[in-house]
């Protein structure tokens, strides 16, 4: 065991030139996650983030940004990028269930808020728990799940509709990034050694599964609309009416 725990030790003293090269691409990286998923989502009818993730990741956003005590630079980020997830979280009420056939509507908008709910409690209270007042123990433990749930949607679907080659590159940026950025922030918190390099694997995962998915398919690889060339591996019917 640690003789002094890892979550007591603060921040590093970083030079602003070092802090803004790895946090400055984490806030481009997941700004054009966002961006490119709500564009897809609304081309293809599927929504671009796993739905139940949307709502975690809505929760941590809007948490961070009006609930809870803050840095100044963190809750800025926070509060641009809430603006990007309320269009995603509206997208994962209108085509969520669609990835979900066995719910109801009912049971699937109930199951969604409740979703929204937990994680908002849940990042409330571990910010307290940890004082994590820049969101980065929540936000690296959420990592883990959100690039997990993307190659689940992928198998779930057995297509890349409603995905892209430019989200899964955009996203996969902005959490390298964001590993960097705590790993220079907080040289001493020993958590991050094995989330980071989870999450990060999980995302290469995702890259390879989809580029062999869309190879499959016979969509180019960097195709912004989903749709199989002619007599070249149509994906299986995954479009379930909500």
């Amino acid at each position: 065991m640690s003789e002094v725990a890892p979550v007591t030790v603060g921040q590093a003293d970083v030079p602003d030139w070092l802090f803004w090269s790895v946090a400055g691409p984490t806030a481009v990286g997941w700004t054009l996650t966002y961006i490119l998923a709500i564009r897809q989502a609304f081309r293809d009818g599927r929504v671009g983030i796993p739905a139940y993730l949307v709502a975690v990741n809505f929760a941590w956003e809007f948490s961070l940004g009006f609930l809870l005590e803050q840095t100044p630079t963190q809750r800025q980020i926070n509060l641009f990028w809430v603006v990007f997830n309320v269009i995603l979280l509206y997208q994962a009420f209108r085509y969520g269930r669609r990835d979900h056939p066995e719910l109801s509507p009912r049971t699937f908008t109930w199951t969604l808020a409740g979703v929204l709910i937990w994680a908002a409690l849940i990042v409330m209270a571990g910010a307290n728990e940890f004082h994590d007042r820049d969101g980065m123990y929540t936000g690296m433990i959420i990592q883990v799940p959100l690039s997990a749930s993307f190659l689940l949607m992928l198998k779930r679907r057995g297509s890349s509709v409603g995905q892209s080659m430019y989200i899964a590159v955009a996203k996969f940026t902005g959490s390298v990034f964001a590993g960097l950025t705590a790993f220079i922030v907080y040289p001493s918190h020993l958590l991050f050694l094995v989330l980071v390099p989870t999450y990060v694997g999980l995302d290469i995962a995702y890259l390879v599964m989809l580029r062999r998915t869309m190879r499959a398919e016979g969509r180019p690889l960097w195709a912004r609309r989903h749709g199989a060339l002619p007599g070249r591996g149509a994906p299986r019917s995954d479009h379930a009416t909500a």
